[in-house]
């Protein structure tokens, strides 16, 4: 095996950057962040001078892997400088909001691209890799934080959980989707659909319904989270204005998924999935508030969602990455997300460790004399803790 690489433009290199990717995606089937549709409509919403290089690596002059690689120059602490590669990211926050999940190099079948192959293919202008949103399985060689792969150090920025649902567990499951969940899950759901009535799930059937159905999503969105006092995924208008040109571009192609589930005249939610290749990503939402407390929009509108991909034959109904409850409580699995970062050696660095264990050391200690000082309060507050729930 010999491995080379070249870097490939987007704006000089329009052909090639396609066909390399869209031969690429045809073998590999990847989910939807990995795909044309996905990557085509970031690359043209993003200003030129933050659109990423494409690296296609070559085995024997066939490309046999390809990963977007976005470059950035930081400077840490207002201090620490360091030049770094993302992985199909542009390393600026602002565009990078999207969030894109399950990062991985888009590889032929057959063929895996291990993190220290890409150390080594990677041009030598780095002094860190970022891996953002990985999943693990993507870099079997990365192990834990500290590690060393191929001379670098490997940092592990965040870990989650991306809980999933097993499509085929609930065509095969007698009680179908509830039937797989937990008792208490199943409870809260059948009770919100008896305080609520009979419901009714709507699919936008062409471009100018989704549009409808998303504007409606960020009604409720922000409706909610502005009640918290934060503005939501929304308030950003290059977010909104990237997802409004993906439903208008990709949803004839069957790659877009808006729903919104209703009472009567009253909408319960709207739920906005990608899909691609039997996997249905739960991109975002927008749920009504009800003074039934009973009524749990997110679970009744994904419990709906869920047995509408099971009946269509998708393979999984994705939540994507994060640590809320509800997932865990629909889920009957999940992945592993990652976000790695591996560090050259540089004396920048091991002083910045050095920094961050000393202060570790000195949040240790203040919490040790708090805990002497607090004693009392802590054991009243244990006793009030073995107290059982009314």
């Amino acid at each position: 095996m010999s491995l080379s690489l070249r870097m490939l433009h987007p704006h000089l290199h329009p052909t090639q950057v396609a066909a390399v990717w869209r031969a690429l995606e045809h073998s590999a089937q990847p989910l939807y962040f990995l795909t044309w549709g996905w990557i085509v409509t970031w690359l043209a919403c993003l200003p030129r001078v933050d659109v990423p290089e494409l690296a296609v690596v070559f085995d024997n002059g066939e490309p046999i892997a390809a990963g977007f690689l976005g470059q950035r120059r930081l400077r840490r602490h207002h201090i620490l400088p360091s030049r770094a590669r993302y992985l199909n990211a542009t390393g600026v926050v602002h565009h990078d909001e999207l969030c894109a999940e399950h990062n991985a190099v888009l590889c032929a079948p057959g063929r895996r691209l291990r993190a220290a192959e890409l150390v080594g293919l990677v041009p030598d202008d780095w002094d860190e890799l970022f891996l953002p949103a990985a999943a693990r399985s993507a870099f079997p060689d990365l192990a834990g934080e500290g590690s060393v792969v191929a001379g670098c150090r490997v940092r592990i920025d965040r870990e989650v959980a991306s809980p999933f649902i097993d499509l085929a567990q609930v065509r095969g499951s007698p009680g179908g989707y509830l039937g797989l969940l937990g008792s208490n899950t199943r409870a809260q759901i059948r009770r919100a659909r008896r305080a609520i009535g009979p419901l009714e799930l709507e699919a936008a059937r062409d471009p100018r319904e989704a549009r409808a159905m998303f504007d409606e999503l960020i009604t409720l969105h922000t409706r909610t989270w502005n009640a918290r006092g934060e503005g939501g995924a929304f308030a950003d208008p290059w977010f909104r204005r990237f997802h409004e040109q993906l439903i208008d571009t990709r949803f004839a192609h069957g790659e877009i998924e808006l729903l919104r589930l209703r009472s009567g005249a009253t909408t319960v939610g709207c739920l906005y999935n990608l899909v691609a290749n039997g996997r249905v990503l739960f991109y975002q939402s927008g749920l009504a508030t009800f003074d039934d407390k009973h009524v749990k929009p997110g679970y009744l509108c994904h419990a709906a969602a869920i047995e509408r991909a099971a009946a269509a034959g998708h393979a999984i109904y994705d939540l994507l990455g994060g640590d809320a409850r509800y997932k865990r409580c629909l889920a009957t699995g999940e992945d592993q997300l990652a976000w790695f970062r591996l560090q050259r050696p540089r004396t920048r660095f091991l002083i910045e460790d050095w920094v961050r264990t000393q202060k570790r050391a000195m949040t240790r200690d203040a919490e040790l004399v708090a805990v002497s000082d607090d004693a009392p309060a802590m054991a009243a507050e244990s006793r009030d803790a073995r107290r059982p729930l009314r």
